[in-house]
């Protein structure tokens, strides 16, 4: 496929052209406000919902809705009643986590380790943690495919294929010669495509598609996107990507940027449930 390119112009880009089938609302962890923030993508109104007093880095929500997000100068990952208030503190000890997946069956979440180059497992039910993997470089990104298997984004230009039980590294490939902090960033899994789709970290400002098999990938230079980190997809054709200073909305069918919202310090976004 060749490489897209698509010019971004305006504070706000929409394409009535294009059919609208993303999410309402967005949470959205904001790494130098130190914030929990719900973002209405109809209004474009954000609502801060909890401050935290450190730095988070990923977001994800569970089966009951609640919030759970890493704070990697801290070492915890912690959990964010939305409708409760109430936040609770999961895991300690894990400095320099970083981007987290609940597991198939909702039982346990994966927890990049970046710096210590380790995934760990986290039981809801124990609460007690276990390492899956290690040695991998520094990694950051984690997806699962339909089929159960386990992706990880690791030393920035590297996918890597896990055994969810063993730890053992299955298969890789290099997305680019290393380049410091250039490279894979945040991963989804996409349903509409049937692939893993990654942020183009560092000072990239694209999006890469790989197979799930991965015997390649595709480069998507969708703009100035500087920086992109967090990256969701709803599964209708829509990827979200939180990218410093604000959140993005690609659609892959039609492959242009599709909304743009101011969000400063938009890090790890997940979509709310029930609005997409």
């Amino acid at each position: 496929m060749a490489r897209l390119r698509i010019v971004i112009a305006g504070c706000l880009l929409l394409l009535a052209a294009v059919p609208h089938s993303y999410g309402q609302q967005l949470y959205i962890a904001n790494e130098p406000q130190k914030q929990l923030q719900l973002l209405d993508l109809t209004t474009a109104q954000l609502t801060v919902l909890y401050n935290i007093g450190a730095k988070p880095d990923d977001l994800v929500v569970n089966s009951q809705g609640q919030l759970i997000y890493s704070v990697p100068s801290l070492g915890t990952v912690s959990l964010f009643d939305p409708v409760a208030m109430t936040n609770t503190v999961l895991a300690t000890g894990l400095k320099f986590a970083r981007d987290l997946i609940i597991e198939p069956g909702g039982t346990t979440m994966l927890i990049s380790v970046c710096a210590k180059g380790m995934i760990v497992r986290y039981d809801f039910v124990t609460g007690t943690t276990t390492v899956l993997a290690k040695k991998l470089g520094k990694v950051d990104g984690l997806a699962y495919d339909p089929a159960g298997e386990l992706f990880a984004v690791a030393r920035y230009n590297t996918i890597v294929q896990i055994d969810p039980v063993t730890g053992a590294v299955l298969k890789t490939l290099v997305l680019e010669p290393h380049q410091g902090v250039n490279g894979g960033d945040g991963m989804t899994y996409d349903s509409f495509t049937g692939q893993l789709w990654l942020s183009h970290g560092g000072a990239g400002k694209g999006l890469i598609a790989v197979p799930t098999d991965l015997s390649g990938f595709t480069f998507y230079q969708t703009g100035n996107i500087p920086s992109p980190d967090g990256i969701k997809s709803d599964g209708n054709g829509n990827l979200y990507i939180g990218a410093i200073h604000r959140v993005w909305v690609y659609n892959i069918p039609t492959d242009t940027i599709t909304a743009s919202y101011v969000v400063k310090g938009a890090d790890g976004i997940a979509l709310v449930p029930g609005t997409y």
